[in-house]
Protein backbone atom coordinates (compact mmCIF):
# COMPACT_ATOMS: atom_id res chain seq x y z
CA UNK A 1 0.00 0.00 0.00
CA UNK A 2 1.61 3.40 -1.21
CA UNK A 3 1.27 5.80 2.16
CA UNK A 4 1.10 9.38 1.47
CA UNK A 5 3.89 11.27 2.18
CA UNK A 6 3.15 13.57 4.62
CA UNK A 7 1.24 10.79 6.79
CA UNK A 8 4.54 10.15 8.36
CA UNK A 9 5.54 13.14 9.68
CA UNK A 10 1.73 14.30 11.18
CA UNK A 11 2.54 12.26 13.85
CA UNK A 12 5.64 14.58 15.11
CA UNK A 13 2.62 16.91 16.23
CA UNK A 14 -0.21 17.14 18.28
CA UNK A 15 -2.58 14.72 16.21
CA UNK A 16 -5.97 13.84 16.37
CA UNK A 17 -7.92 10.72 16.34
CA UNK A 18 -11.48 9.06 16.36
CA UNK A 19 -11.66 5.51 16.04
CA UNK A 20 -14.36 3.66 14.56
CA UNK A 21 -14.88 -0.23 15.90
CA UNK A 22 -17.30 -2.16 15.29
CA UNK A 23 -20.44 -3.31 17.97
CA UNK A 24 -21.64 -6.94 18.13
CA UNK A 25 -25.07 -5.52 16.21
CA UNK A 26 -22.59 -4.23 13.26
CA UNK A 27 -23.45 -0.69 14.60
CA UNK A 28 -20.19 1.77 15.10
CA UNK A 29 -18.73 2.74 18.03
CA UNK A 30 -16.71 5.95 17.88
CA UNK A 31 -13.93 7.01 20.45
CA UNK A 32 -11.32 9.96 20.54
CA UNK A 33 -7.77 8.12 20.76
CA UNK A 34 -4.09 9.05 20.79
CA UNK A 35 -2.32 7.55 17.84
CA UNK A 36 1.30 7.15 16.74
CA UNK A 37 2.68 5.68 14.10
CA UNK A 38 5.93 3.26 13.80
CA UNK A 39 6.27 3.44 9.82
CA UNK A 40 4.54 -0.17 9.34
CA UNK A 41 1.21 0.62 12.15
CA UNK A 42 -1.02 2.78 13.97
CA UNK A 43 -0.85 2.22 17.39
CA UNK A 44 -2.74 3.38 20.14
CA UNK A 45 -4.25 2.14 23.68
CA UNK A 46 -6.29 1.84 26.74
CA UNK A 47 -8.32 0.12 29.06
CA UNK A 48 -9.15 -3.51 29.20
CA UNK A 49 -12.48 -2.43 30.76
CA UNK A 50 -13.29 -0.47 27.81
CA UNK A 51 -16.07 -0.98 24.83
CA UNK A 52 -13.82 -0.53 21.53
CA UNK A 53 -11.62 -3.38 23.17
CA UNK A 54 -13.90 -6.32 23.18
CA UNK A 55 -15.19 -4.95 20.14
CA UNK A 56 -11.41 -5.35 18.76
CA UNK A 57 -11.22 -9.08 20.12
CA UNK A 58 -14.36 -9.80 18.66
CA UNK A 59 -13.76 -7.82 14.83
CA UNK A 60 -10.45 -6.95 13.99
CA UNK A 61 -11.73 -4.48 11.36
CA UNK A 62 -10.94 -0.47 12.46
CA UNK A 63 -11.45 2.56 10.57
CA UNK A 64 -9.82 6.08 12.04
CA UNK A 65 -9.61 9.59 11.13
CA UNK A 66 -6.67 11.97 12.09
CA UNK A 67 -6.29 15.72 11.99
CA UNK A 68 -3.66 17.81 12.52
CA UNK A 69 -4.78 21.01 14.70
CA UNK A 70 -3.39 23.35 12.58
CA UNK A 71 -5.03 22.87 9.24
CA UNK A 72 -8.27 21.25 9.88
CA UNK A 73 -8.68 19.97 6.53
CA UNK A 74 -5.61 17.88 6.35
CA UNK A 75 -7.39 14.59 7.55
CA UNK A 76 -6.73 11.12 6.93
CA UNK A 77 -9.11 8.25 6.65
CA UNK A 78 -7.95 5.19 7.51
CA UNK A 79 -8.80 1.86 7.14
CA UNK A 80 -6.97 -1.12 8.49
CA UNK A 81 -7.03 -4.04 10.70
CA UNK A 82 -5.82 -4.79 14.39
CA UNK A 83 -2.79 -7.22 14.17
CA UNK A 84 -2.04 -7.13 17.85
CA UNK A 85 -3.28 -6.49 21.48
CA UNK A 86 -0.52 -6.94 23.48
CA UNK A 87 -1.06 -6.79 27.70
CA UNK A 88 2.54 -4.54 27.97
CA UNK A 89 3.34 -1.22 26.56
CA UNK A 90 0.26 0.48 26.80
CA UNK A 91 1.23 2.27 30.31
CA UNK A 92 4.09 3.23 28.21
CA UNK A 93 2.98 4.41 24.87
CA UNK A 94 -0.10 6.72 27.20
CA UNK A 95 2.93 8.13 29.31
CA UNK A 96 5.13 9.00 26.49
CA UNK A 97 2.22 10.74 24.43
CA UNK A 98 1.36 12.76 27.96
CA UNK A 99 4.98 14.05 27.99
CA UNK A 100 5.13 15.00 24.06
CA UNK A 101 1.35 16.37 24.50
CA UNK A 102 0.88 17.83 27.59
CA UNK A 103 4.40 18.08 29.34
CA UNK A 104 3.63 15.91 32.25
CA UNK A 105 5.54 12.61 33.46
CA UNK A 106 2.97 10.08 33.54
CA UNK A 107 -0.74 9.52 32.11
CA UNK A 108 -3.15 11.08 34.89
CA UNK A 109 -6.07 9.03 34.40
CA UNK A 110 -7.08 5.51 35.19
CA UNK A 111 -3.57 4.40 36.36
CA UNK A 112 -4.63 1.71 38.34
CA UNK A 113 -6.29 -0.02 35.48
CA UNK A 114 -4.90 -2.56 33.06
CA UNK A 115 -3.97 -1.16 29.89
CA UNK A 116 -3.00 -2.75 26.29
CA UNK A 117 -1.46 -1.95 23.74
CA UNK A 118 -2.51 -2.01 20.10
CA UNK A 119 -1.44 -2.25 16.17
CA UNK A 120 -3.82 -1.47 13.28
CA UNK A 121 -1.81 -2.57 9.89
CA UNK A 122 -3.75 0.07 7.75
CA UNK A 123 -5.32 -1.42 4.33
CA UNK A 124 -6.24 2.37 2.83
CA UNK A 125 -5.28 5.64 3.80
CA UNK A 126 -6.86 8.74 2.20
CA UNK A 127 -5.62 12.21 2.44
CA UNK A 128 -8.58 14.48 2.25
CA UNK A 129 -6.04 17.50 1.65
CA UNK A 130 -5.55 16.25 -1.87
CA UNK A 131 -8.96 16.55 -2.84
CA UNK A 132 -10.37 19.61 -0.57
CA UNK A 133 -9.21 22.90 -2.44
CA UNK A 134 -6.91 24.94 -0.51
CA UNK A 135 -6.32 21.64 2.19
CA UNK A 136 -3.19 20.36 3.53
CA UNK A 137 -1.46 23.71 2.67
Amino acid sequence: MDIPEKFAEIFLGNVFASIATVMKDGSPHVVPVWVGYDGECLITAGGKEHLRHTNMKRDSRVALTISTPDDPYEVYLVRGNVIEMLDSGGVEFLDKEAQRRWGIEEYPFQREKDRYLVRILPKSIIDTSSIVPGGGK
